[in-house]
């Protein structure tokens, strides 16, 4: 997801087409899209993990909150 990238121009799937296709999707994350996956509780958006990163750095984040976050191996 680009920072200014509106999240109202993102796809949208539901939690159930999300599920149906995860391996897809998931895929595609990967390579650099972002979704918004909709639930009767609230949106999520889902991103590449990079430019989380980049967001958090960009905003002033600590360093330390970064690294609590990202260093680990779940998930990555």
């Amino acid at each position: 997801m680009k920072m200014n990238q509106e999240i109202n121009d993102l796809t949208t799937f539901t939690i159930e087409e999300f599920q149906n296709d995860f391996d897809n999707l998931m895929n595609r994350v990967e390579n650099g899209e972002s979704f918004v996956i909709k639930s009767e509780h609230g949106n999520a958006i889902i991103v590449p993990y990079n430019e989380v990163v980049q967001i958090f750095q960009e905003v002033g984040v600590d360093d330390d909150v970064i690294r609590i976050h990202t260093d680990h191996e779940e998930g990555s």
